[in-house]
């Protein structure tokens, strides 16, 4: 099926293709959510909350765009935004663990120590350690690799507000995953 039909397909309620996109896109969309969300539970949640928003929205999408590049650029968006749901659960963690750990020396964990299965599971025990505001920034920036001043313009906060955050949560990032490396025996402290 190529994008034009899924695309026709779905705007028509063909079951068929909605259950085609949703098979084709569900890995991806829930590799972006683990990403973002704090656990599996609220990982699932958001899924549903994006497939949602995607099947209101498909008929934005445009004809003679790479589908998946606009599903995956929507769903990271959608994301954010569903975090951004529970404000004070967002905001209110934001500066205790960084303020806690801030005095600490981080050093970066070297990839060569690690297998690569063990790497993604202690990778994302870290990004889940984050507070919801470093983790949204953390994966923006480094993962997704979106550019600041998108970043800034659609999380509409000021430059040095992102600078000040990006620093946070590399730092905190560091410091849980060569916290994560010690405890498995991967790293000395």
């Amino acid at each position: 099926m190529n994008n034009s039909e899924l695309l026709n397909g779905c705007l028509h309620n063909d079951n068929s293709a909605q259950r085609f996109f949703y098979d084709h896109y569900s890995p991806r969309i829930m590799g972006i959510c683990m990403r973002y969300a704090s656990g599996l539970k609220d990982t699932e949640a958001m899924v549903l909350y994006i497939f949602k928003k995607l099947y209101e929205e498909l008929q934005q999408c445009p004809a003679d765009i790479d589908m998946k590049q606009w599903v995956e650029e929507k769903a990271i968006w959608h994301a954010i935004a569903y975090l951004h749901q529970d404000k004070q659960r967002y905001f209110i963690a934001k500066t205790t663990r960084y303020m806690e750990n801030k005095n600490g020396k981080v050093e970066v964990a070297s990839e060569a120590e690690i297998s690569e299965e063990d790497s993604r599971k202690l990778y994302l025990a870290a990004l889940h350690a984050l507070t919801p505001s470093y983790r949204i920034i953390y994966n923006l920036t480094y993962i997704d690799k979106v550019k600041p001043e998108e970043i800034i313009q659609n999380l509409e906060i000021a430059t040095e507000t992102y600078r000040v955050e990006l620093e946070g949560a590399r730092f905190q990032f560091k410091q849980y995953l060569n916290t994560y490396l010690h405890e498995h025996g991967l790293r000395k402290q």
